[in-house]
């Protein structure tokens, strides 16, 4: 309906122009969740964003020893969500919502200065959680007057122009350098080392293979030596056979003629004796 206003989940709505019973209390209806009854003429609507904000900080500090830094940081802050809260937002910042985040950012900054101003710079850099809670805890009671509550203000950066951090830090920079370098030697050392191990082994199973490989293939060699010489020895033992068996049948032949010749010999000798005596004796007689 054309009067029924019904804020949405993320609003407010602030209806002032009702009369309300308690005097002590806001002067203005909080409608928050549900919907509620505008009459013209006799009330007046308007609504309060419960966003979430976000507010950048950006602060010039000086700490305790002098040394100036610049501190970054984020808040994140919202309505809160109780009407005491809400009533309070209303009244500062109804009709100026757009300069909520500027507002909490001078809010916030001074804190944060004032904080810093009493730590050291080791303080500062190794604490950051420190720093945090006590801009947080030194605002608190100024947020709650505002109606707004902190979900999270986080350090972003510390910036330093004078160099100091980078001096306090260059000794514990140089004793990791020089760890890392002797780290990265003796890795290299050790690696070296076991690539020199692989290599041994590698070469000596080459080694081992070319040695077996060797052998193999002095067998193999041996083998066909044996087998190139059997064809040719074989072929020479066949040629001797032939030859023998035919010089030896002539040679027994000649021995059997010899033995012939020798035994006629033996039996006509005698008589081939008489015989040319003969002649001889005749004379002689």
């Amino acid at each position: 309906m054309f009067f029924w206003r019904i804020p949405a989940p993320n609003e407010a709505l602030i209806i002032s122009g009702a009369k309300h019973h308690d005097p002590a209390g806001p002067q203005f209806q909080v409608v928050v969740g549900h919907g509620a009854w505008v009459l013209p003429f006799r009330k007046t609507a308007r609504k309060l964003s419960l966003d979430v904000r976000e507010a950048i900080l950006g602060e010039d500090c000086v700490t305790t020893q002098g040394i100036p830094l610049r501190v970054q940081a984020v808040c994140v802050f919202k309505v809160a969500d109780d009407p005491a809260s809400i009533a309070n937002a209303a009244r500062r910042f109804l009709d100026q919502q757009n300069r909520m985040e500027q507002m909490v950012g001078q809010v916030f900054g001074g804190h944060l200065r004032s904080i810093v101003g009493g730590l050291t710079v080791e303080e500062i850099i190794r604490d950051r959680e420190r720093l945090r809670q006590e801009v947080i805890k030194s605002s608190d009671i100024e947020v709650e007057r505002l109606g707004l509550t902190v979900d999270s203000l986080q350090i972003k950066e510390i910036v330093d122009p004078s160099g100091y951090i980078a001096n306090i830090a260059a000794p514990h920079t140089a004793v990791v350098q020089k760890d890392a370098r002797i780290a990265q030697a003796a890795a290299d050392r050790e690696a070296t080392e076991r690539e020199q191990e692989a290599n041994a082994l590698k070469a000596e199973a080459v080694r081992a293979s070319q040695i077996k490989q060797a052998g193999y293939q002095a067998e193999v060699d041996r083998a066909a030596a044996q087998a190139s010489q059997a064809g040719p020895l074989a072929e020479a033992e066949a040629k001797q056979q032939v030859v023998q068996t035919e010089t030896g049948e002539p040679a027994r032949r000649r021995r059997g003629l010899q033995a012939g010749d020798a035994g006629e010999v033996g039996q006509g000798g005698p008589g081939a004796r008489g015989r040319g005596r003969g002649p001889g004796h005749q004379g002689q007689g």
